[in-house]
């Protein structure tokens, strides 16, 4: 699922993912889920969809304090190495556990997994995960679509492409690719 930055990626995969839970679907992996305050430029939390606990992962790089923090050479955010060591965990555990009626969702694949970096192990282990079954929704910008198309090429029986926004589109295929 694709979207520019703040175009409803998080949201989308977040209200799916809750109705999916509701459906008795097992619901795994990571969504970054935005903070905003005063104005200042967003910072995002990690929250782990299987044991429901949240941590800081990104803030600008203006509130950076202590060791514990990476740039990855990118001028304005500073990425949590304790909450990137956490979400590649939370990706290996689903990706672990992937079969029929496992849907895992992995948010964000960008820039720094472009680079190997970040949480891109744990995405790859979902992906190849997708061999057993169950549902991956990885979610990015327009310009990473064709890199996770090919992270998932010859792993995923189905692949569908979707713009973020429609959560009820997202559950209909969460739905039926989980044989439910």
């Amino acid at each position: 699922m694709h979207a520019p930055i703040g175009g409803g990626k998080t949201t989308t995969a977040k209200m799916a993912a809750e109705r999916a839970q509701a459906d008795g679907v097992n619901v795994m992996g990571i969504l970054s889920l935005r903070v905003i305050e005063d104005g200042k430029y967003p910072s995002y939390d990690l929250w782990e969809l299987d044991t429901n606990e949240k941590m800081p992962l990104v803030k600008p790089a203006a509130e950076a304090s202590g060791e514990g923090w990476d740039s990855f050479r990118n001028p304005v955010f500073v990425f949590s190495k304790k909450g990137l060591y956490s979400a590649n965990l939370a990706l290996q555990r689903a990706a672990e556990k992937m079969k029929d009626g496992v849907v895992v969702f992995v948010d964000e694949y960008g820039r720094i997994e472009s680079q190997h970096k970040g949480i891109h192990p744990g995405a790859v282990m979902v992906a190849e995960g997708l061999k057993r079954g169950g549902v991956a929704i990885f979610l990015c910008r327009e310009d990473k679509v064709e890199e996770v198309a090919a992270l998932v090429k010859g792993k995923a029986s189905r692949v569908f492409n979707l713009e973020a926004g429609d959560a009820d589109a997202l559950l209909n295929i969460i739905r039926d690719c989980s044989k439910l």
